[in-house]
């Protein structure tokens, strides 16, 4: 059997983006979406609550979930004089380029303020977790995670990674688990690192966990490059956390090789210098010595105690330039 949908004298259009996120949508937000679509975009918040027989404080909530989700943004209030259907204005749109669209969504994305998240009243969400249960199971392993019953607030907070964000449940679980590594427990900072963590185009379970991986090994080797250069219980300055991330992230040199810079560095030095160290190891790099093994046989190529690229011992103006700089750190 076929059905014919009468659309009578105008049509309600309905973005293809909203079918994608409809199914995380509870029956408020699918009402105001047609609503929406219906009156062409333009809306007069009193009377959609109205027409839809609902709170005013519903039809903004289901407006900032459509927000959230990326199916309507912010136009300017200016009425159009043209009564022609929407479905043109979509025909319309669709001339411009597809990249540059997505671009400009993105962009808009990142600037939108943390005020205009989707925010859900307690009934809200009861209604909304009733329908999604995969959320619900996610805010239950969530709250096992961080070792407390999420207040609705903070379920508000995991919403919107859900539906601002789009993180899936993986990634969430791996995000907050790693929060309470660092003995951060609160929803707050998971929050403003998730967030941190997809402007900088983090934004799938693996390469969060690359990126954890990433920062485990760093803080590791913070740790004994600590001890190594006798920096006790102080914070690094900034030059120092330039160059410790400069040797990990820039040379990917492991701390085995810090460690052998920093002993040419005691050797010439008679103290651990971080200028120094980090000369040697640009030299290192420059020299293509990505291994302990290939250091030491430039070492022995060279013929003496020092690497063959620059012996320490004779470049007198190397050695100079080196000490000048120790009057900087």
């Amino acid at each position: 059997m076929k059905y014919i949908i009468n659309y009578g004298c105008k049509v309600a259009v309905v973005p293809e983006k909203a079918l994608e996120v409809s199914a995380r949508a509870g029956a408020v937000e699918l009402r105001v979406l047609l609503g929406l679509c219906a009156l062409g975009g333009s809306v007069d918040i009193k009377k959609l609550a109205r027409s839809l027989s609902c709170s005013e404080d519903d039809v903004k909530s289901a407006l900032a979930f459509w927000r959230g989700a990326g199916v309507i943004e912010l136009g300017d209030s200016k009425e159009t004089a043209s009564d022609e259907p929407a479905a043109e204005a979509v025909v319309a749109s669709q001339k411009f380029d597809e990249k540059a669209t997505e671009v400009s969504r993105e962009a808009v994305k990142k600037l939108r303020r943390a005020d205009e998240l989707p925010q859900y009243t307690s009934d809200q969400l009861s209604d909304i977790l009733e329908q999604r249960k995969e959320t619900a199971t996610l805010i239950d392993e969530c709250q096992h995670i961080m070792g407390k019953v999420f207040n609705v607030k903070e379920i508000n907070v995991l919403m919107g990674l859900v539906d601002y964000l789009e993180l899936d449940c993986e990634y969430i679980m791996m995000l907050l688990t790693y929060c309470v590594s660092l003995g951060k427990k609160t929803l707050h900072y998971a929050e403003k690192l998730a967030f941190a963590l997809y402007d900088a185009g983090i934004t799938t379970g693996e390469q969060l966990s690359e990126e954890l991986r990433r920062r485990e090994l760093a803080s590791d080797a913070e740790g004994k490059i600590r001890t190594l250069f006798g920096v006790g219980e102080r914070a690094f300055t900034t030059k120092e956390k330039k160059f410790i991330s400069s040797w990990i992230n820039d040379m990917n040199y492991s701390i085995e090789i810090i460690e052998k810079a920093y002993e040419v560095t005691a050797d010439a030095t008679g103290k651990g210098s971080f200028p120094y160290a980090n000369t040697v190891l640009e030299r290192w790099n420059a020299a293509g010595l990505r291994t302990l093994e290939e250091i030491e046989a430039s070492y022995k190529k060279s013929g003496s105690e020092g690497p063959a690229v620059g012996s320490f011992d004779t470049d007198s103006f190397f050695e100079a330039a080196v000490r000048r700089s120790l009057g900087n750190n």
